[in-house]
């Protein structure tokens, strides 16, 4: 027993070593100890740091392999949308040439997709959600989208500020995702004032946004401000607007899960991507109007599908990797200099 506790604890019972002697193992081997277990962490860090800086950053975050579309359209239903326009049959009223569009859009969408429809007119006793904002429901979608008619005016900035709210909402919530905003409309605004009050935040905020303009003699004013604009005057190239746009949303998650807030200002007018570029940097997080609210201008609270107020959008994680690779690093570099300041003892 005695020569098996001699062996286990590396001491000779036979030679009766000094009290010195047995001081100077423990603290060899407590030397000992220190660096394998130094130079374990030490080394499971720098592990750990090669993987962060080898893995692709598009796939860090498992999550992004399975990314679902987060879409709004907004569809002008005013009564500019009875005109008729041209068909393969001949010519048909704009909302019907819109309501097959869309039907048939909805008919092809992943059943992942999170969809909301508003409406800038009807739908009053939802805050003009025709399609709250949830997962897709396919048959009740067309079912709804066969109900709208055209109506009204065209209160386009109210309605694009209503739309972006929801989607912040949505992505505070669950912040990755591909967010876009749809606007389909067939003239100007009739509350200019409140769309170029709200416009430039709104394209500023990381959420695409597109614009068809249907049947227009001369391009749209969102032509130039939002991120892609497309022509319908016909229904075939209102089709095929349609799916062009969810096209790209798909490459784009394909190439690099999104774009960044910056690439999508990059390419509107110099004027107007320094207003948006501004509003980026003042008000990323806060609902679309909050700089207004708080200085005691006018403000629109946007109606949620509940009817309540939306809540304010998180930023979309980007910064955390590069967190962790400095946390690492640092751990890596102190640890390191624990193990040769052991050495040297």
């Amino acid at each position: 027993m005695q020569k098996q506790l001699g062996q286990l604890f590396d001491i000779s019972l036979e030679t009766n070593p000094s009290s010195i002697e047995l001081e100077e193992r423990k603290k060899s081997r407590g030397i000992s100890m220190n660096t394998n277990w130094f130079g374990w962490l030490s080394g499971w860090t720098v592990a750990t740091l090669a993987v962060f800086l080898c893995a692709p950053v598009g796939i860090a975050n498992p999550e992004q392999s399975a990314v679902s579309p987060v879409v709004v359209i907004v569809l002008d239903d005013s009564g500019s949308m009875r005109d008729k326009m041209r068909t393969d049959q001949g010519k048909e009223p704009r909302m019907k040439v819109a309501q097959r569009a869309l039907k048939k859009l909805v008919e092809q969408l992943p059943e992942n997709t999170q969809l909301g429809l508003l409406l800038m007119n009807g739908a009053r006793n939802e805050g003009g959600w025709l399609v709250p904002l949830a997962p897709l429901e396919k048959g009740k979608t067309i079912a709804l989208i066969d109900q709208v008619r055209a109506d009204g005016g065209t209160p386009l900035g109210r309605s694009m500020k209503i739309a972006m709210d929801q989607l912040l909402a949505a992505r505070n919530s669950k912040p990755i995702g591909d967010y876009r905003l749809i606007v389909v409309t067939d003239g100007e605004a009739t509350d200019a004032n409140v769309l170029n009050q709200y416009l430039p935040e709104i394209v500023a905020r990381g959420i695409v946004v597109d614009a068809i303009g249907v049947d227009m003699n001369s391009d749209h004013t969102l032509a130039s401000k939002s991120h892609t604009y497309r022509r319908a005057n016909d229904a075939a190239s209102f089709e095929s607007a349609l799916v062009e746009i969810f096209a790209e949303s798909s490459q784009s998650q394909v190439d690099d899960g999104g774009s960044s807030d910056f690439e999508l200002i990059s390419g509107l007018p110099d004027e107007f991507a320094s207003e948006a570029l501004a509003a980026l940097s003042s008000m990323a997080n806060q609902p679309i109007g909050w700089q207004a609210e708080s200085s005691g201008s006018t403000y629109l609270p946007s109606s949620s599908p509940s009817g309540g107020t939306s809540a304010a959008s998180q930023p979309k994680s980007g910064g955390n990797f590069w967190f962790v690779v400095a946390i690492v690093v640092f751990i890596s570099i102190f640890l390191n200099g624990m193990l040769k300041s052991q050495k040297k003892r």
